[in-house]
Order: structure tokens, then sequence, then C-alpha cells
């Protein structure tokens, strides 16, 4: 079995060993159930993975979930197909009860039907501003729809294990568990690594600044007796290559710290 990343005690878990559960919502191994398992969990092709997926698109070794400094992360090993998360590839990943993970045609949802319940509450109850969807608009709950349009009358099982997870919820009601928060920066940084985080987020402050001063406001207009329409904005053609710019630098900068 593979036996990646470093185990430590966590408060979350209250235990030795991060106690995880997976289950598999579609795929090969569509209805399979991992309760309270320990970390560090490989997942992939290969036997001698924790969680085995016969699936042609899956790596041998295709990632592992696994503790770190009192919180879960996942990690793609490396995989030729690559791993989502709520619909975003990513190479490492802190995990939350509620997360969708895709590799292959496997579908994966991290934590018990409690832990997502209790997640979901805190989401509904807080609502924090400047959250953002991950995902192509709807790309999230596309698996869900597929396995209920699947099923039949004659699939209990099946219907009753969906169920069990999500007890009734709408994917709009889900949706909140696939939104990112904004994130907390990392504390107790050495000085020279705090600076450097400073002076990353004052060019990103510097370069949006410059955008936000540089926007053109266009009053809206109504037509053909219709109501008036929003005010909209608008950024000269230059101004807008100054966007993608940002864009690509960040994407990059991001592939940079998350792959090996």
């Amino acid at each position: 079995m593979y036996n990646g990343g470093s185990i430590s005690s966590t408060p979350l878990f209250r235990s030795s060993l991060a106690l995880v559960t997976i289950r598999i919502l579609d795929g090969p191994e569509r209805g399979k159930a991992y309760p309270k398992i320990a970390t560090p969990v490989s997942i992939g092709r290969e036997e001698g993975n924790f969680i085995q997926l016969n699936d042609e698109r899956v790596s041998r070794y295709h990632l592992k979930i696994h503790e770190n400094n009192g919180v879960v992360l996942l990690t793609d090993l490396q995989s030729t197909n690559g791993t989502r998360v709520n619909g975003e590839v990513v190479q490492v990943w802190q995990l939350r009860p509620g997360d969708v993970i895709t590799l292959g045609r496997s579908v994966l949802v991290f934590g018990s039907t409690e832990e997502i319940a209790k997640r979901l509450s805190a989401i509904t109850l807080k609502r924090e501003p400047g959250s953002a969807a991950m995902g192509a608009e709807g790309e999230n709950f596309q698996f869900l729809e597929k396995s209920f349009q699947r099923n039949s009358q004659n699939d209990l099982s099946s219907r009753l294990f969906e169920i069990e997870i999500f007890r009734g919820l709408t994917p709009e009601e889900l949706a909140p568990l696939h939104q990112l928060a904004p994130p907390e920066l990392p504390k107790g940084l050495p000085p020279k690594e705090t600076a450097q985080m400073a002076e990353y987020l004052q060019y990103l402050l510097l370069r949006l600044r410059y955008l936000v001063s540089t926007v053109r406001n266009e009053p809206g207009t109504a037509k053909n007796g219709e109501e008036g329409k929003e005010d909209r904005v608008s950024l000269s053609a230059a101004q807008w290559q100054n966007v993608i710019d940002l864009y690509a630098r960040v994407s990059e900068q991001l592939t940079t710290i998350t792959e090996p």
C-alpha cells in the first residue's frame, strides 16, 4: 500500500490519526463507502491502494488523502488525467466535508452525512461574503443528475444510498459546499516568507487598483418601452489584456507552488 505523507495528532478528529469517511457516488465502484478510515489513504487502480478503483482512466497510484498539522489534505500523485475537487483541477487541496472528488470516471464525496450536514449548517448561518463558486456553472452537480436519471424502480439500494448521503437536499441547497470562501493567511511564517507573502499581495493590490481606476461607467438605457437597464462598466481593450495577463500570472504561480 502506498504510504506517503506524514501523520501527526490533530484536535480536529480528537484522535492520534485523522479518521475520514469516503463514499463513491459514481463510477465502477459506485455505492461503496469507507467510514472512519485512518489516514493516509491512497486511491488508485493498483491493487495495493487502500481504495482500489477499477477505472482505466485512474492512474495506478492516483492520489492520497493525508493529515498534516491538523488539516486533511488531498495530494495528486502526478496522475495522468488529473484530479478535480468541486470541478476544479487541483494538485494539493485542503479537504472539507462535502467536497466532491473526481478522478477518471469515478466520483467520490468526502465526509460522513453528519459532517456534511454540520458544515452545511455552519455555512448557512455564517453566509460569508466573497465566496467564489468552483467549477463551471452546473458542473458540480452533473454527477447527481446522471445518478438520478440512471436509477430505476428496481435500483432500490442505490436510491437509498443517495438519500442517506444527501437526505433529500437539492443541488441548490448543496451549492454552498462547493464554494470557496476567502482563505485565511498562513500564520507563524518566518520573516523572509512573511515579506514574500506581503510583497506578492501588494503586487496584486497595485495591479487591481490600477485596473479599477480605469473602469468607465456606462449608464443603462431602456429600449422599446422596456424598464430601465442596469448600469454597466467597461474596460479598454488594453486594460482587458492587463486583466488577462494578471490572470495568467496567478495561474502560472499557482501551478509552480502546487506541482512538484
